[in-house]
């Protein structure tokens, strides 16, 4: 019955994040888990997708599952309207991992499979720890980056367009900007579970480009310019949210402003001993003369990189912990906080180089 589950599986293994496996066996939950999102005569032909970037026709697809390709088309259009899958006219292909791990939490309100999907995950990711693969992929490669704040950033420091926010999001040479629901913390909130409820709102992820346009054409997300992105990553740093994005040279996909309780990212730092989970900036906060150790930088941040000594009025950096962020900068009213460059760290991948295809009729 779990044969067109584990056909499924296979394909997805071959993405750069895998997928949750434990003791070298596809994750019993995590099989659940696709169960949620394909009915047996779906997954009759999804099985025949390959993940993105490599789409297949309708009509190949009529062709290999012996339908007809009105047929075809009907249930593959149903997946793509429930975002289970990516597609483009009559091209569909699977969607990576990060968006088929969230399709239920993309929405706030709390609808039917949520809570299930929800503690299905909690078994694969943090019980079954996927979390280490999810964050690292199988190499052990930071998936996420930190970029820091360019207002905190000490004038005499050239910063990189990719490293700063504003300038990250104004480089792009598109107008595909979308909010969609942070997926991590509208779990921990279904599952009556989040703990940064009473800090932080569910707020958004800001999705670019193709991801934006993906998101709008299903339906989800709320579409927004330029400047009213630039607006509300700046606005969420404010309030102490780290913000993230794909640790790539390409112009990438997706922008989150992510809590320490509830990121999928993040947590592999603040809780489970990843600290390869984000890969920091370039960047080191360090205090001047204006320091009054009045501690609020050390309350905003949520790696635990911060302690106040008092009596010399002087902030200390633990900067094995510390990702360069900048929200701690970012919340000092004496603007006694600056990031420094002092790391050269440079993203892992480039939009040019695209994943090897596995023959997907001899993976069983």
């Amino acid at each position: 019955m779990d044969r067109e589950y584990i056909y499924i599986a296979k394909k997805l293994l071959i993405n750069p994040l895998r997928v949750p496996r434990h003791n070298g066996e596809f994750t019993a939950s995590f099989i659940e888990y696709l169960k949620l999102l394909y009915t047996p005569e779906e997954a009759g032909i999804v099985k025949h997708l390959s993940p993105l970037p490599v789409f297949t026709s309708t009509e190949e697809l009529a062709h290999k599952t012996g339908l007809e390709e009105k047929k075809v088309t009907e249930i593959l259009a149903s997946l793509l309207k429930r975002n289970r899958l990516t597609g483009m006219g009559n091209m569909f292909a699977l969607s990576p991992i990060p968006i088929l791990l969230n399709i239920h939490q993309f929405h706030n309100e709390t609808e039917a499979d949520d809570l299930k999907a929800a503690a299905l995950y909690l078994d694969f990711f943090i019980e079954k720890t996927y979390s280490r693969y999810y964050e690292t992929s199988e190499k052990g490669t930071p998936i996420f980056r930190a970029i820091p704040v360019g207002k905190t950033i000490e004038t005499k420091e050239r910063v990189l367009s990719y490293e700063e926010a504003e300038q990250y999001i104004r480089s792009m040479k598109h107008d595909n900007f979308c909010l969609v629901p942070c997926p991590c913390r509208n779990r921990m909130e279904k599952l009556g579970i989040r703990e940064c409820k009473n800090k932080f709102d569910i707020a958004y992820c800001l999705m670019l480009g193709i991801s934006a346009i993906h998101f709008q054409s299903i339906g989800m997300g709320q579409k927004v310019t330029k400047n009213e992105a630039v607006s509300y990553v700046k606005e969420m740093i404010d309030k102490g949210l780290i913000c993230n994005t794909d640790n790539a040279m390409a112009k990438n996909s997706i922008i989150c402003l992510c809590c320490g309780c509830c990121c999928s990212q993040v947590r592999g730092r603040t809780r489970w001993n990843n600290m390869d989970a984000v890969a920091p900036s370039n960047f080191i906060p360090r205090s001047d003369d204006n320091c009054l150790a009045c501690g609020k930088c050390e309350k905003r941040c949520m790696l635990g990189a911060i302690t106040i000594d008092k009596t010399e009025k002087k902030v200390i950096i633990e900067e094995e912990k510390c990702i360069g962020c900048g929200v701690c900068a970012a919340g000092c009213t004496r603007n006694a906080l600056k990031l420094v460059r002092q790391r050269e760290n440079e993203p892992f991948a480039t939009s040019g180089k695209m994943l090897k295809v596995i023959d997907s009729e001899n993976l069983l």
